[in-house]
């Protein structure tokens, strides 16, 4: 079906980085023996502490512009830094903040290269490919900075590390959004529910053409939702569950007793 792999979507972070004024960031914890164990112990004793949260410790929905009728970027707060997503925390205090575009226009695709099903499939979100994504995520970084200039924040400030402070037109934003930005893990879309041609699934779930198989992820999302993909995916679940229930009832010999 050309509609499989076709029409992928995902919320691209776009990561600023931070030198820290104080020792308490994740990254002090991670590069002391006594403060690791402090963390576990907490962690062990009363579920609390440093490991009983996520990497996004807070955030907040904002827009970025007047004209914009609802939130298009979502912000996070996150207390621990390094270079890349999954590298070793720096060895100094730090910690990042984040933008990304809620509801981007970009489409890529998920496409398999071989029959062999161990090769691995080809994967390009072609991030930032419309005019209005690259604009929502130059404001956004905008838009943070400012946040971060705040007396609040400010004062746990020693250095911005990424981007460089003289980075500040439009085009420097904007390529420092394309050299760093990663996924925030929301990918969907990619077996889209819909009637038309080009649609992989109805309205209940079932794959269009094929008898008793359907398709129940965040992939049938028509488009990303415009924040964290967690709870619609868990509902989605759900529903998707309930229906395959109805049917299997529906399909059920009918008994009959005396």
């Amino acid at each position: 079906m050309p509609g499989v792999g076709a029409e992928l979507q995902d919320h691209l972070q776009v990561r600023m980085q931070y030198r820290c004024t104080e020792p308490i960031t994740m990254n002090d914890v991670v590069h002391s023996w006594r403060h690791r164990a402090g963390a576990g112990l907490r962690y062990a004793l009363f579920r609390k502490g440093l490991l009983a949260i996520g990497a996004g410790y807070a955030g907040g929905f904002f827009r970025t512009s007047a004209l914009a009728a609802t939130p298009d970027v979502q912000v996070h707060f996150i207390i621990f830094s390094a270079d890349t997503a999954g590298a070793a925390l720096h060895s100094f205090p730090g910690f990042i903040a984040s933008v990304c575009q809620l509801r981007p226009e970009s489409r890529g695709f998920v496409r398999i290269k071989s029959a062999d099903p161990s090769t691995p499939p080809a994967i390009q979100p072609r991030y930032l490919s419309t005019p209005t994504d690259r604009d929502t995520v130059v404001a956004g970084l905008r838009l943070l900075r400012r946040i971060m200039s705040q007396p609040a924040m400010r004062r746990y400030i020693a250095e911005e590390r990424a981007p460089d402070p003289r980075c500040t037109s439009d085009a420097e934003l904007l390529a420092f959004a394309r050299a760093t930005g990663t996924t925030v893990f929301h990918p969907t879309s990619t077996c889209r529910m819909g009637s038309d041609s080009t649609a992989v699934v109805d309205e209940r779930l079932r794959v269009h053409g094929i008898e008793r198989l359907r398709v129940v992820d965040g992939s049938i999302m028509p488009t990303v939702v415009s924040g964290n993909t967690n709870a619609a995916i868990v509902m989605i679940a759900e529903k998707g569950a309930d229906v395959i229930l109805q049917d299997a009832v529906a399909r059920a010999p009918i008994s009959i007793s005396a």
